[in-house]
């Protein structure tokens, strides 16, 4: 479909869409599952005991993979993520997300040899 076409829904039927801001512009797009993007960027980060940004958010992001190729468990969430509330990466596991929001992670007190390895898929 074409950019910034106007679309006339049928009687009786709307035309969901979210608003975004892309390129400082707010406009409105359909959620529909796409297969590639535009860009990829990858990056490895060394996780520490206190919980710092992993990637930040992204409007525009379809999908992030992180991968623990550490040594010891890696942690993931939201912001102030902890070993109590995150998201278990264990070593030599992987996980897909598919959000924009930005995520955190820590690794636990004592822990040695952390290192995670990310894909960014976005537009």
């Amino acid at each position: 479909m074409a950019d910034n076409v106007a679309i006339t829904a049928g009687t009786g039927t709307t035309v969901a869409t979210d608003e975004r801001t892309i390129a400082a512009v707010a406009v409105q797009i359909q959620r529909v599952d796409e297969i590639g993007s535009a860009t990829l960027a990858n990056s490895q980060v060394v996780p520490t005991t206190t919980a710092a940004t992993l990637i930040a958010a992204r409007d525009t992001r379809k999908r992030v993979i992180i991968q623990n190729v550490g040594q010891c468990n890696v942690f993931v969430g939201v912001v102030t993520v902890t070993v109590a509330n995150g998201f278990k990466i264990p070593v030599g596991a992987t996980l897909m997300l598919y959000t924009t929001a930005l995520i955190q992670a820590i690794i636990p007190t004592g822990s040695t040899g952390a290192n995670v390895a990310i894909i960014e898929e976005f537009d």
